[in-house]
This record gives structure tokens, sequence and C-alpha cells, in this order.
């Protein structure tokens, strides 16, 4: 096994490990939606922006290595996959398993977490429209019809 084919196995098992990282906070966040806890939501937002930093960074190194491989095979690395190069070297088989699960589960776990989010923008608005006597949305756009037979306020003033 090449140099650059062991660097991308030790890359792509440190993708794993933080993945795994953002999804358990993924998880924690979404009991944070559930409870509506915006100052933990907000402390797990800021750990994601630090995991997603290190991620990108080993994206990169992971694109650098790819590409050294595919000069190996004499291809381009953007036509090389993993399942490939699984058949190759099995020794990649079983990070290719772990990605593939960790992965599937952050999708998984981020459509969840979309939902909840939609579900209390949804209260939000319903809120303001009670508190504004507005018979529709506040959040939704308009049709053209509607914008010109009547003018939204945020507060209702009458008597």
């Amino acid at each position: 096994m090449s140099e650059a084919l062991r660097n991308l196995n030790e890359n792509l098992k440190e993708q794993v490990e933080l993945y795994v990282e953002t999804l358990n906070l993924e998880e924690l966040k979404q009991k944070a939606l559930i409870k509506n806890d915006l100052q933990e939501i907000e402390s797990i937002t800021a750990q994601e922006e630090s995991l997603i930093i290190k991620v990108n960074r080993l994206e990169k190194q992971r694109l650098l290595w790819a590409e050294q491989i595919g000069r190996e095979f004499g291809r381009v690395p953007e036509d090389l996959t993993l399942a490939e190069l699984v058949e190759k070297f099995p020794i990649l088989e079983e990070v290719r398993i772990n990605l593939d699960r960790v992965v599937e589960r952050l999708q998984e776990i981020h459509t969840i977490n979309s939902q909840l989010l939609q579900q209390a923008m949804k209260i939000v608005d319903y809120t303001v429209g009670l508190l504004t006597h507005q018979e529709s949305n506040t959040y939704t756009v308009p049709s053209k019809k509607e914008n010109e037979e009547k003018k939204r306020q945020l507060m209702d003033w009458r008597v």
C-alpha cells in the first residue's frame, strides 16, 4: 500500500471520528430543540462550527491524497470512488462502512432537526399572527393579489 493510500485511510478515520462527534452534538441539539433551550442550541452550534472547520481541513488533505492516488492509477481524482479503492485495497473497507453509517445517521437526525425547526417557526408565525390579529401568516410570501388587496401591519391598533 502506498503512503498516499495510508494517509487517505488515516484521514478518513479522522473524518469518521469528527462526524461521530458531530452526530453526538446533533443529538444534543435535538433535545435542546425539543426543550426550546436557546442557550444550549447556541452553545452546540458554536461547537459544531469548530468541528466543521476541522472537517474542512481534513477534506482538503483528502483531496490532495486522492489526487496523488489518481496519478498512481492514471485517473482523475474526481473519477475515483471509495468503493473502487476498496475493491483494490480491502483495508479501506472498515473505514468505508463506518463513514457510510455515520453519514447516513447524520442525514437522518439532520432531517428531524430541520422539521423541529420548521415546526418552531410555525408556532412563532402563529403567535405573531395572534398578537397582531392578522388573518394570514406573517412569514409567508403573499401572492400579488393579496399584496394589492391588504397592507400588513406589525401591530393592530384597533380598539
